[in-house]
């Protein structure tokens, strides 16, 4: 359980002061990693973080110097009881902040590194290395520690920082959400991880680009990429996924509100595809929910796998991501997904919404019209289905009446 607010800087003042003379051996490496924390608010941590970096990557070394073929594959027994005091601190000082301005997040492969250690470390005559234990690749040229629930906002004329909560997530970046007091209003923030590669960073800062150069009311809104924290702001959707609002209203819902959020649903995809992208990612959880006084709105989201035309940032990668994927994208590959792939998976949405069923528990039966529009949209020969998304909207507006009485 985390200590108070107004605790955590003298608490953390005590932890640094502890943690430089328990590792006092290390000061001078430490600057060698002094300019990745830099930006960091909290003073304690931005002298700490640096010190803690060079021990880690200490001891790992030590581990690679010992897994080297000749030298035995066993850790000394100094080294071990350092590495576990060290992961002991770490844990610690992680546990105490957690719920603070001042929670961090520690680099995914370090921290998988650490719990594999932590089962065949001893206090006592060294510790073997497991014969499957690997060489490790030292992060030498990037932080290992971010800070993960704060949020700093630039005015014209000083900064201002929130607390955030953590609202969601991937494999690629996590979503919080957080309150500024300035417009009194709610917003989203995603935050690539830390682990990402070039490739995986360049392909998040081209989602917001594509994002934030959208216009509807029906696509989550993009405001601002901040370059050094691999982040950007969000129009924050108070309704959450599109699975949490069926699956808590789906027995409220009558045939007029779904009928309305499926015509969204329509507009949202006729526009994207007018702007010749395709979305390549629509599922359950990437259309959001936001309601109004009046009206309740889906928005689409997660830009992250879209599909540009002549665009050097649309993979080539044949392997197929994404959800409510039309199996035929195992043969012929992802990098030729088209338009009639985005139409299997967004007739699997038009279902979700008609009856609350998810792919794989059923077809809406109420209507034998329904039944086969819907077996169209998602059958297995692509030539069979509907050939753009207009031409769906236009199909599905003629069963209006039917659906309705």
């Amino acid at each position: 359980m985390g200590i108070a607010v107004d605790e955590i800087d003298e608490y953390l003042r005590v932890q640094a002061r502890k943690i430089n003379t328990q590792f006092s051996n290390m000061k001078e490496a430490s600057a060698l990693f002094d300019d990745y924390y830099e930006g960091i608010d909290n003073v304690s941590l931005r002298k700490v973080f640096p010190l803690l970096h060079a021990i880690l990557n200490n001891l790992f070394a030590f581990m690679n110097y010992k897994l080297s073929p000749g030298y035995g594959g066993h850790f000394n027994a100094d080294q071990s009881r350092e590495l576990i005091d060290f992961t002991e601190v770490l844990q610690k000082l992680q546990a105490n902040v957690k719920k603070s301005p001042a929670a961090f997040e520690v680099d995914q492969y370090y921290m998988e590194l650490l719990r594999r250690c932590s089962k065949f470390l001893s206090r006592s005559g060294g510790s073997p290395i497991p014969e499957d234990f690997p060489m490790i690749e030292l992060i030498e040229h990037r932080a290992i520690f971010n800070m993960m629930n704060v949020v700093e906002v630039k005015r014209s004329s000083n900064k201002e920082t929130f607390q955030t909560k953590l609202i969601g997530g991937g494999s690629y970046a996590q979503v919080f959400k957080y309150k500024d007091t300035h417009y009194n209003r709610w917003f989203a923030l995603k935050r690539a991880k830390a682990d990402l590669d070039d490739k995986e960073l360049h392909r998040f800062k081209n989602e917001y680009e594509i994002t934030r150069k959208l216009n509807s009311p029906y696509i989550i809104e993009a405001y601002n990429f901040n370059e050094e924290k691999h982040e950007y702001t969000l129009e924050y959707a108070n309704g959450g996924t599109l699975a949490d609002y069926i699956h808590k209203n789906n027995t409220k819902l009558d045939m007029q509100d779904r009928l309305k959020l499926i015509g969204q649903l329509f507009s949202a995809f006729i526009y994207i595809h007018e702007k010749e992208l395709l979305h390549r990612d629509i599922s359950y959880h990437n259309i959001l929910v936001h309601h109004f006084d009046e009206i309740t709105v889906l928005k689409v989201s997660d830009f992250g796998l879209v599909k540009i035309p002549e665009s050097s940032l649309t993979s080539d990668d044949s392997s197929v991501k994404g959800s409510l994927n039309d199996p035929d994208l195992t043969k012929v590959g992802f990098a030729n997904y088209e338009v009639r792939h985005e139409i299997y998976a967004l007739t699997q949405v038009v279902n979700f919404l008609l009856c609350g069923k998810k792919h794989g528990n059923g077809i809406y039966s109420k209507s034998q019209a329904v039944n086969e529009y819907l077996h169209r949209g998602l059958a297995a020969n692509i030539e069979d289905r509907f050939s753009t998304v207009k031409e769906m909207a236009i199909s599905f507006r003629s069963m209006r009446n039917e659906l309705i009485h």
